[in-house]
């Protein structure tokens, strides 16, 4: 059996490696290429808050390792800048801070000692029957096709899929930070009247402190803030995270990336089945991306376990599988990102009397902590 995959980033990747496993001919397309560098230095922007279920996949794969660059984090607590309510999150594998570029390195080392077969043509569409094609060319006729390509979803659009805008069109401030204070492996959120604003736990560089911030603010909010300096950046975040780790510094300028909401009409076509950030973009507020995109590939790892080698059949069980999940967390995300920027007097109330309830009662953490991953 043949399939194809479109898309050389981490979910495409580890969806490759899990067919290759499963017996399949692979081939990867990815106009990018698949040159990566081992990271150094100081810890990247981008990172990942990997859950116990996304990790466990990448060891079967042969794609995860003890390394220093790797900060683990058994607290997570989560406060609302105007009240006094916060919830606590505490679990001694609660999950790992990894650089997004570290987890695709080590998942490209796996891929160079397999026989799956790497591409840097652009592939324009694929039909439901499984062809692969670069304008006029057909490149390949596959089994089951793969959709990884990323949050754009061009190729699937142009393939048929139908790509519905969520809204929730915001910015994101991301970059490292020096701090003054240690985070003793705890993972904090504070919702502030602009956006939600993450601190995370990285590993400390010689004597120094380090988190990684995402702080998601609207547009408006972010054409004001955009123009400061990354001192005057730094201070703001130092006030809105109400000193948690003490004074802020970056230690490299900020990164600003758009945000928004989408998903796919249907996840399937024919043997055509788009995953991760291709079938539903969601919003960075609890680092679940990149968590619910390993799912994906656990459910293409799962169907495949049963034998079953018609293509249409696995994307549809992969779409009957997860479209729940995908759909419960957009709208939680969404509902979080309006909920939580609302600062009149009932909706502080209501925010306050949540995040109470949720701290005191176990068995809906563990709910939260199981759609994280």
């Amino acid at each position: 059996m043949r399939a194809a995959v479109i898309g050389g980033g981490a979910i495409g990747l580890a969806s490759a490696l899990v067919l290759e496993q499963a017996g399949w001919e692979v081939a990867v397309y990815d106009p990018q290429g698949f040159d990566l560098a081992e990271p150094s230095d100081e810890i990247g922007a981008r990172v990942w808050a990997l859950g116990p279920k996304a990790q466990s996949l990448l060891e079967r794969l042969s794609a995860w390792r003890a390394d220093t660059r790797l900060c683990p984090y058994q607290t997570m607590r989560v406060i609302d800048f105007t009240s006094d309510a916060e919830v606590c999150f505490t679990d001694r594998d609660l999950g790992v801070l990894v650089e997004a570029d570290w987890v695709r390195k080590r998942l490209l080392d796996r891929l160079a000692v397999s026989k799956i077969v790497t591409h840097s043509e652009p592939v324009t569409q694929v039909t439901p029957e499984g062809e692969v094609w670069a304008g006029d060319t057909r490149l390949l006729q596959a089994d089951l096709v793969v959709l990884a390509e990323g949050r754009a979803a061009r190729i699937a659009v142009a393939s048929g899929f139908e790509r519905i805008d969520g809204g929730h069109h915001q910015k994101a401030v991301v970059g490292t930070l020096a701090a003054t204070l240690p985070h003793e492996g705890e993972a904090f959120q504070v919702f502030t009247p602009e956006g939600p604003l993450a601190l995370l736990p990285l590993p400390s560089q010689g004597e120094g402190n380090r988190v990684s911030l995402v702080w998601s603010v609207t547009s408006e909010v972010a054409s004001a803030l955009e123009p400061l300096s990354a001192e005057a950046l730094a201070r703001r975040i130092t006030l809105r995270s109400e000193w948690v780790r003490g004074d802020l510094s970056f230690v490299a300028d900020p990164d600003w990336i758009p945000l928004s909401q989408h998903r796919l009409a249907q996840d399937a076509r024919g043997c055509v089945v788009a995953m991760g950030d291709t079938a539903h973009g969601i919003l960075p507020l609890a680092g679940l991306g990149a968590n619910l995109g390993f799912a994906d590939v656990r459910a293409l790892e799962s169907v495949l376990a049963t034998g079953v080698q018609d293509g249409d059949r696995i994307a549809r069980t992969i779409e009957r599988e997860r479209r729940l999940d995908h759909r419960a967390v957009s709208v939680a995300m969404g509902l979080f990102s309006d909920g939580f920027r609302d600062n009149r007097p009932w909706a502080r109330l209501t925010r306050s009397a949540l995040l109470r309830t949720a701290n005191a009662h176990p068995s809906l953490r563990r709910m939260f902590q199981e759609l994280a991953g």
